[in-house]
């Protein structure tokens, strides 16, 4: 069977394993294109539009493989799940050198600890710290931008570690 590119982008079709892998990548290449050329607004729109493409592969593979439709939430949930963790941990140790920083700043010894702890459940130095990361805003948009490829990374694993599940399907008629 041709590889059908329609199936990428509408779920109308069947895909069978070979156009699946293919149109996996094509959408993976495309996620790396948002990434590296697109801003803020148009890279989450351009994002829905990626998960659409890939729900409807998915649907189509699902399709082909004679299997309900509603399989498809499990490679997009869990992809969006990995993605999410992922980025929340990244973005945490990419703001945990500024949040040290400030606590020193604020007399807080960080080599203690209990101190550090305590600090952390102080409001007014969390009130504080936000207020900074507000002032500072290209260093506040550099710690959220750097969970971007991780979690793209994650997404990814995910949705081509579920593809085995979905390529192995059998035909059926």
């Amino acid at each position: 069977m041709p590889i059908n590119f329609r199936a990428f982008f509408l779920p109308d079709t069947r895909a069978d394993a070979d156009t699946f892998w293919l149109g996996l990548g094509f959408i993976a290449f495309a996620d790396a294109l948002r990434l590296t050329l697109l801003d803020a607004g148009l890279a989450m729109f351009a994002w829905l539009l990626i998960l659409f493409c890939l729900a409807a592969l998915h649907i189509n593979r699902l399709r082909d493989a004679g299997r309900q439709g509603p399989l498809v939430i499990v490679p997009l949930a869990a992809g969006v799940a990995v993605k999410a963790i992922v980025a929340i941990i990244a973005v945490t140790v990419a703001i945990l050198p500024g949040f040290m920083d400030y606590l020193e700043a604020q007399g807080v010894d960080i080599n203690d600890p209990a101190q550090v702890q305590a600090a952390g459940q102080d409001d007014e130095l969390i009130a504080g710290f936000q207020q900074l990361m507000i002032e500072n805003e290209a260093d506040t948009l550099a710690a959220f931008s750097a969970g971007d490829w991780p979690s793209a990374i994650a997404f990814w694993l995910t949705v081509f570690a579920i593809g085995f599940w979905f390529a192995r399907m059998p035909r059926r008629a």
